[in-house]
């Protein structure tokens, strides 16, 4: 797991935010954005609640979200921080997660408002 600041991925990799906006147009990457932050939250809970209860189908479900929906915005750090706990997942299952749900909180709270000022 990502352990330092030093060693992680920046928060956002605004190339892909770029290549997303010429693919899409504008208009759409906004959307797509805006959504991807509207819905943090919610995957979030579904993370941890997975956790709680040790459902390892869920947590990969959730995970994967996570992942495919962060690595389209350019939210590379929490891209990798998905690709970690699907790792872990995989070895140990979704009760192993529970201490990467603080980092992936964090990393979510500060990843949101960049994203959001990335479409100014």
């Amino acid at each position: 797991m990502m352990t330092t600041a030093e060693h992680a991925p920046d928060l956002l990799h605004r190339e892909q935010l770029l290549d997303l906006a010429d693919q899409l147009g504008p208009a759409s990457c906004r959307e797509f954005v805006g959504n991807y932050v509207a819905m943090w939250e919610g995957r979030f809970d579904r993370l941890r609640t997975a956790v709680i209860a040790a459902d390892d189908a869920a947590a990969m479900d959730v995970v994967l979200s996570i992942k495919i929906a962060s690595e389209m915005a350019g939210a590379q750090r929490l891209a990798a921080l998905a690709r970690c706990a699907q790792e872990r997942l995989k070895q140990v299952g979704a009760a192993d997660l529970a201490s990467m749900l603080g980092v992936i909180a964090v990393c979510g709270q500060e990843t949101m408002p960049c994203l959001l000022a990335s479409l100014d």
